[in-house]
């Protein structure tokens, strides 16, 4: 029997998750609204990760990254650092296909932006370092949700307040995903924005995902099957053992 997780755990981590550069603060009504909780219960998980260093009050009812917080983060680099070459990466494969591309890492919200290199068009797609993506409608998320077991993948759901109804509808993708290593969004999470996007596996589990991604209309087939080649080879570069 698989052990119970512990919700509360996961929903104070998905408080963290909220901080970005365009929100350096959390209040308990921010928490609430974007977790859905009742106010009660955001300003309790909000209290508890002050006393335990995680947070700091700023002011009355604001807070923002603490001090235990910051070493845990210095601490995550140093034990899992990107791949020196990531960025140099990104930036040779938006040189050769002339679209935006980024990599992701997981996190229970979504896929985490973690490095980007910017299309130079007229008209292009751009997304910076730092955001969070929604896991179930990006080509990202899917890769993220294809790598876990079906009580895993049920766990988190259940975490997030997802329907099962609604990850049921994803499986044929999510299944689609786990046999090919890549998948594809035309449209799913914005309208008229494309992405393809592969995993980087290290140690038999997708650490990093690694996408091109633009507006629908340049994503012919052609221009898909070119870019989730050279999207693999670059994964496989980046690849652990």
């Amino acid at each position: 029997m698989a052990t119970p997780v512990n919700l509360s755990v996961i929903k104070a981590f998905d408080a963290l998750d909220l901080f970005c550069d365009e929100r350096p603060e959390l209040t308990a009504d921010t928490v609430a609204r974007e977790l859905r909780l009742s106010y009660a219960t955001a300003h309790r998980f909000l209290v508890t990760l002050e006393t335990a260093g995680v947070l700091t009050t700023v002011r009355r009812g604001v807070f923002a990254p603490g001090p235990r917080l910051a070493r845990l983060g210095r601490m995550a680099e140093d034990l899992a650092p990107l791949p020196r070459s990531l960025q140099a990466t990104l930036d040779a494969l938006r040189q050769e296909l002339n679209e935006s591309v980024m990599a992701c890492r997981f996190t229970a919200r979504g896929p985490l932006c973690v490095a980007v290199s910017a299309a130079q068009r007229p008209i292009s797609v751009n997304i910076r370092t730092g955001t969070t993506l929604p896991m179930l409608e990006t080509a990202q998320g899917r890769l993220f949700l294809a790598d876990m077991s079906v009580r895993d993948r049920a766990g988190w759901a259940r975490a997030q307040g997802v329907e099962p109804a609604v990850l049921r509808a994803i499986e044929p993708a999510l299944d689609q995903a786990q046999r090919s290593g890549h998948a594809i969004n035309r449209g799913d999470n914005e309208p008229d924005i494309a992405a393809v996007s592969v995993a980087v596996r290290t140690g038999g589990r997708t650490t990093l995902t690694l996408s091109v991604f633009g507006t629908l209309s340049r994503f012919d087939t052609a221009f898909i099957d070119r870019a989730r080649d050279l999207l693999r080879d670059a994964a496989e570069g980046l690849a652990g053992p």
